[in-house]
């Protein structure tokens, strides 16, 4: 790889999927080329990414998928993949057995929220969903976040790492989708506001670069439009 190339980070204009992997390379201060597959003003999912899929099967992965990394020869796909290789290269994972543990642990967790949150309310009765998913499942899921995290300054202790950059990033969308239920939470209010201040990041949030809106495609019952 020629010292002037840099790596590309695919996927579309909106957080989703990409923007952990956006923050872990802002903080490491890496150059990376951002590219975007969604065509503006599409209104379904096919029009969205009809640019994909046509390139899809044709740039050499093992698992074609958005979103994607490219480092020279090394090509990477799914979030977390890339994420860890990130993580490896840039010293952003937990460094002792007890770190390391909580690492995987809290990954998980954070894994299944995710999941539970788009198959609990991204349904075609969302207004009803959504209700019922403030109510019930949002408060349950921040007390064990916040019992986890409890008086440490990163998820796994006192050093960040890329879970860190996970959990930030599900904890704003839950911030946006309900404010109110977030803010009970003083210590992973703190938490967001500590990875803001971030001065690598913080810069990076107020750069044109920086997607705050929307966080997913047209076909989201909440996130696309305002």
């Amino acid at each position: 790889m020629s010292n002037t190339s840099v790596p590309t980070l695919a996927y579309f204009k909106t957080r989703g999927r990409a923007q952990p992997i956006r923050l872990m390379l802002a903080y490491a201060g890496v150059k990376y080329n951002d590219k975007y597959y969604d065509r503006p003003g599409a209104e379904d999912m096919e029009a969205f990414k009809v640019d994909w899929l046509k390139e899809k099967f044709t740039l050499g992965f093992d698992f074609p998928n958005l979103p994607y990394y490219i480092d020279g020869s090394k090509k990477l796909t799914h979030t977390k993949a890339i994420m860890r290789h990130l993580a490896k290269k840039h010293g952003l994972v937990a460094t002792d057995e007890t770190g390391l543990e909580r690492q995987d642990m809290v990954e998980e967790q954070m894994s299944d929220i995710q999941m539970e949150f788009f198959m609990s309310v991204f349904t075609p009765n969302f207004e009803t969903a959504k209700v019922k998913y403030i109510a019930e499942t949002l408060p349950k899921q921040l007390d064990a976040l916040s019992q986890f995290l409890g008086t440490r300054q990163w998820f796994t202790g006192n050093s960040i790492t890329y879970i860190d950059f996970f959990a930030y990033e599900l904890l704003d969308w839950f911030r946006l989708f309900s404010p109110e239920t977030v803010n009970k939470y003083q210590n992973l209010v703190q938490f967001l506001t500590r990875f803001e201040s971030l001065p690598a990041i913080k810069a990076y949030m107020k750069s044109p670069e920086f997607i705050s809106w929307p966080l997913f495609g047209p076909t989201a019952p909440w996130g696309f439009k305002k």
